[in-house]
């Protein structure tokens, strides 16, 4: 009979993050890069779903983020954190949807 021990695969599981429901904590600790591209994520779902969901609000969001770059965009959520560290512990998109809704 061979006896196999599998739980150093659970290990290299629990390991690996999921990317998906990254609170402000998490998005804090990520590297620029890596926040870069979290901002281009959450600006594609920002940008479909109200465009499905609440199209009566699409022109207006797409309006406050037209003439602005990835990096301002960026620099607005992160000033929003700065200024809510209360909400931190929040998933992140939330808060991103908060702070362009501020601008």
């Amino acid at each position: 009979m061979l006896l196999t021990d599998y739980g150093y695969l659970q290990e290299e599981e629990k390991k690996r993050e999921v990317f998906g429901f990254v609170t402000g904590n998490k998005y804090l600790d990520l590297s620029d890069d890596h926040k870069m591209s979290y901002i281009i994520g959450l600006l594609d779902m920002c940008s479909y779903l109200t465009s499905t969901l609440a199209p009566e609000y699409y022109l207006d969001f797409t309006g406050k983020i037209e003439d602005i770059t990835g990096r301002q965009i960026r620099a607005v959520f992160d000033k929003y954190l700065e200024e809510h560290p209360e909400q931190w512990h929040f998933v992140a998109a939330g808060i991103f949807y908060r702070a362009m809704a501020d601008l």
